[in-house]
C-alpha cells in the first residue's frame, strides 16, 4: 500500500456466522490488509491451514477460519493453551471447574494477563468475550482503592489518597535532602506525566469521537502521524527536549517520574511506547477536565472471575478442531506451493513433518526466532524486525497464606491504615508492586492468594534471576526477600502476616515457550503506517508469494499484549 487513501479502502472481511460484525477497527488496518491478502488465496487450499501457537491469537485465528469454512490444524509446543495467558491454581484443575462464590475459586493469581480497560482499542476484546459467553464472569478490577500503600525513599507507607499536591512525603526535593527541584517536587508527579503525554492522548481520543468511519479514521491518521515524528525519542530523551511551552526537564525529575510511574529503565525504550501504554490507564475521557484527572473510575477494568484463563478454554471449546499440543515447530520451508513444517515432540522423542498451502504463526517473536526459517525466502525487513523488536520483562510473585490478612478489619485488623479490598501498593525496593485481588472479596474464608511482587523492565530482570524451582536456594531467598519487603510496605511485622501455605514464582524471560512478556517499542520500531520502513509494519505485510506465512503480531493483537497485564 503506497498511499494513506488505500489503507482506508481496504475491504472490510466478510465473515458469514457468529463473527460477521467482528470487523476491523481503524487500528487494525494494516493487520485487515494481511488477512484479505492470504485469505484471497484460500480458494485453491486442499489442505488444512496450519496454526503455530496455540495463545489467544492462534484461536482466535482458527476461530476466523472456522466461520469461513476452513479447515485448520493448531500446533503447540506447550502442555497447556493460552499463552500469556496464564492462571496459577494452587489447588489445581479442580479450582477451574469450582462454582462461584466458593472458597475453592479463588485460589489462584493471574501470571500473565489479568486485567480489561474498557476503552475504545479493546472494544475487539470485549466482543470477542461476549461472543465466547465469558461475559457472565467479568468483575470490577479495582485499578486503586482509597487505602492502598505507597513507601518509598525508606518512607511511608502512606496511604496514596492521603498524599496530596505541595507535600513532599518522600522526601525527593532537594529541600529535604533529594535531588527533585522544588517546583516539580511540589507539583506531584501526575502533573508533569499529564503534561508530557496528554497533547498526543487527546489526539487519539478526537479519533473516536468522529461522526463516521472516514472522520475517525482521518483522525486517527493524524494522532499517528504526530506521535511518529517523536519516535526518535525516547521517553526520557522526550521529557528533556525544549517545547514551546514547556522547558526540559532535569534528569533528576526524568529519574523520580519513571520510579513513581514505570519500570526502572522503561523510559529508555520508545516515546511512543509511553504514549500508548499511558493510553490503558489514563483514556482521556472528554467528560473530565483535564482528561487525565487521577481517578480510578475515569475507566472501567474487569477481570475474569475464577482467572483469565477461561476466556482461552472458551474459545477452543467453540472450536471443531482441537489444538494440538506438545508439538513444537523447529523448521519451516517453502516447497513449491506448500509449506512444509517440520517439528518434534515436546519431549524431542518422536519429529513429524507436516505440509499446508497456508500458515499462521502467532508465536512470540523470541521463539519465532528459534525455528528455522531459511527456506522460507523471508526480506532483510522481516529477519530484521523478528530479530530486533524487543520485548518486556516481568516477573509475578504469588504467595499463598493462610488467611486474607490485608483484607481484616476491626478487632482483627493487620494493616494499621485500613483493610485493602482490591487496588495496588507500590514501592521502590526491588518487589515494585503488590497487587491485592479484586475476586472473592464478598467470599466467606476465600483463600489469601496475593500477587506479592509484579516488576517489569529491570527491575523484573534483578528479582526474576530468583524465580527457580521452590526448595532451591534461588527460590527460598525469593521467597525470603519478598516477605521482607512486603512487610516494609505495610507498615508491619512479618509475623502478622501469619503461615506462609505455597508461593509461585514467574519470570516470562525464562518461559521457554515465550521468552519474554510482550512486546515493547524501541527507537522507530513503529515506522510509518503504510510503509516498510520500521520493524512493526515489517511483521504486519505478507511474507511469501506463494504460501503466505502471517505473523499474528499487531500492535494491540488480540489477548496477552501489554494492555493486559
Amino acid at each position: 500500500m503506497s498511499a494513506e487513501s488505500d489503507l482506508f479502502k481496504l475491504p472490510v472481511l466478510e465473515l458469514s456466522r457468529s463473527l460477521q460484525d467482528h470487523t476491523a477497527s481503524i487500528s487494525d488496518l494494516a493487520a485487515n490488509y494481511v488477512i484479505h491478502c492470504a485469505i484471497n488465496k484460500l480458494h485453491a487450499v486442499i489442505k488444512p491451514v496450519g496454526i503455530i501457537g496455540a495463545g489467544a491469537a492462534g484461536l482466535y485465528a482458527a476461530m476466523i477460519l472456522q466461520d469461513l469454512g476452513i479447515e485448520y490444524e493448531i500446533l503447540e509446543a506447550n502442555d497447556r493453551i493460552g499463552g500469556r495467558i496464564f492462571t496459577h491454581r494452587f489447588n489445581g484443575e479442580a479450582g477451574r471447574h469450582a462454582p462461584k462464590n466458593t472458597p475453592e475459586r479463588y485460589d489462584y493469581f493471574d501470571v500473565g494477563a489479568m486485567r480489561f480497560p474498557d476503552i475504545p482499542f479493546m472494544n475487539r476484546v470485549f466482543d470477542l468475550i461476549r461472543r465466547v459467553r465469558v461475559d457472565d464472569l467479568l468483575v470490577d478490577y479495582h485499578l486503586g482503592v482509597g487505602n492502598n500503600l505507597a513507601y518509598y525513599n525508606t518512607r511511608g507507607p502512606f496511604r496514596k489518597s492521603d498524599i496530596r499536591p505541595k507535600s513532599d512525603p518522600f522526601g525527593v526535593s532537594i529541600a529535604s535532602g533529594g535531588t527533585v527541584p522544588e517546583k516539580y517536587a511540589l507539583a506531584g508527579t501526575q502533573s508533569w506525566i499529564s503534561k508530557t503525554f496528554d497533547p498526543f492522548r487527546d489526539l487519539f481520543r478526537e479519533a473516536y469521537e468522529g461522526q463516521n468511519e472516514e472522520d475517525r479514521f482521518y483522525a486517527f491518521e493524524k494522532a499517528w502521524k504526530t506521535l511518529m515524528e517523536q519516535d526518535h525519542h525516547t521517553t526520557r530523551g522526550y521529557m528533556q527536549t525544549q517545547k514551546e511551552d514547556q522547558a526540559p526537564f532535569p534528569e533528576p525529575v526524568v529519574n523520580w517520574l519513571e520510579t513513581f510511574h514505570a519500570g526502572t529503565g522503561t523510559y529508555n525504550a520508545a516515546f511512543t511506547e509511553s504514549v500508548m501504554s499511558s493510553l490503558n490507564f489514563n483514556w482521556p475521557w472528554p467528560h473530565l477536565d483535564p482528561p487525565s484527572t487521577p481517578n480510578a473510575q475515569i475507566t472501567k477494568w474487569y477481570c475474569i472471575d475464577g482467572g483469565s484463563d477461561h476466556i482461552v478454554y472458551k474459545m477452543a471449546d467453540a472450536l471443531e478442531s482441537e489444538p494440538i499440543l506438545k508439538q513444537r515447530v523447529t523448521k519451516m520451508e517453502k516447497r513449491g506451493n506448500r509449506i512444509v513444517v517440520t517439528g518434534v515432540d515436546t519431549g524431542g522423542v518422536r519429529q513429524w513433518k507436516r505440509r499446508y498451502d497456508q500458515v499462521i504463526c502467532t508465536v512470540p517473536l523470541g521463539c519465532l526466532g528459534a525455528i528455522d526459517t531459511d527456506g522460507l525466502g523471508l526480506l532483510y525487513n522481516h529477519k530484521q524486525a523478528i530479530r530486533a523488536l524487543q520485548y518486556h520483562s516481568s516477573t509475578k510473585v504469588g504467595i499463598k497464606f493462610k488467611e486474607r490478612w490485608w483484607e481484616k478489619a476491626g478487632v482483627n485488623q493487620v494493616i494499621p491504615t485500613g483493610p485493602i479490598r482490591g487496588g495496588q501498593s507500590s514501592t521502590d525496593t526491588q518487589i515494585r508492586t503488590c497487587v491485592y485481588p479484586s475476586y472473592g472479596l464478598y467470599t466467606l474464608d476465600a483463600p489469601g492468594v496475593l500477587i506479592a511482587s509484579y516488576t517489569t523492565a529491570q527491575d523484573s530482570r534483578r528479582i526474576g534471576v530468583l524465580a527457580q524451582d521452590k526448595g532451591s536456594v534461588a527460590g527460598e531467598m525469593l521467597l525470603e526477600q519478598t516477605l521482607d519487603e512486603l512487610a516494609k510496605m505495610h507498615g508491619i511485622s512479618k509475623k502478622q502476616f501469619g503461615p506462609v501455605e505455597d508461593y509461585f514464582a514467574h519470570n516470562w524471560d525464562t518461559d521457554v515457550f515465550a521468552r519474554a512478556r510482550s512486546r515493547i517499542m524501541g527507537l522507530g520500531s513503529s515506522g510509518h503506517r503504510a510503509t516498510m520502513g520500521g520493524c512493526l509494519p515489517a511483521l504486519k505485510h505478507p511474507l511469501g508469494a506463494a504460501g503466505s506465512i502471517l505473523l499474528a503480531r499487531r500492535r494491540r493483537c488480540t489477548m496477552g499484549g501489554s494492555w493486559a497485564r
